[in-house]
């Protein structure tokens, strides 16, 4: 069951980064992916550091994927998952360059963790990184329809199609914070 604007999540602090991956088990209709989260990070040190966007074609570089930004909010208080988003067609900087002059500029205390998805068996130039984006896009639907972030304004309210696939688990990895270490769609709604 999806509760909105869940204010209270476990905290966990591990370290480590890894990329992350997916894994699709065959014949199960089971999708599995694993984001590896680091962090926490600025505002202006993502704009500034978080550039690598690889080379033409293939933009194979390590700075896109998800992310979690923490802050104050009015009703749960500070240190609150009030976003959950995606850099896919841009990098991390591109994307916060967005951010920051619209509503993240008015946020005080922000934290913001960063969360990379790669699998080589599944992921590759070959089809332009397709996989890879459906999985991206996929990992985001099912963090804010689960942990429904109060700024979040689409796939809050309606669960996610997970098709092709009947079930699928995040495996959080890294520096997840106050993210669940596993989220099973749509077992746990």
């Amino acid at each position: 069951m999806n509760v909105q604007h869940e204010c209270h999540l476990s905290e966990n602090m591990e370290s480590g980064f890894k990329k992350g991956s997916s894994r699709e088990v065959t014949g199960m209709h089971e999708l599995t992916i694993t984001i590896q989260w680091s962090g926490p990070y600025t505002v202006k040190r993502i704009i500034k550091e978080m550039t690598k966007g690889g080379r033409y074609p293939d933009y194979d570089g390590d700075d896109y994927g998800l992310y979690q930004i923490y802050g104050t909010h009015i009703l749960c208080g500070e240190d609150t998952l009030i976003y959950v988003g995606k850099a896919i067609n841009q990098r991390f900087s591109t994307r916060f360059k967005q951010h920051s002059g619209a509503w993240l500029a008015d946020e005080e205390d922000v934290q913001i963790y960063l969360g990379r998805i790669y699998d080589p068996k599944r992921h590759s130039a070959k089809d332009n990184w397709g996989l890879w984006k459906k999985d991206a896009e996929l990992a985001e639907k099912i963090m804010i329809y689960k942990y429904s972030p109060p700024y979040n304004s689409s796939s809050i309210n309606k669960a996610p199609s997970l098709k092709p696939y009947r079930n699928v688990r995040l495996v959080h990895k890294g520096k997840r914070y106050k993210l669940k270490q596993k989220d099973n769609a749509p077992k746990e709604w």
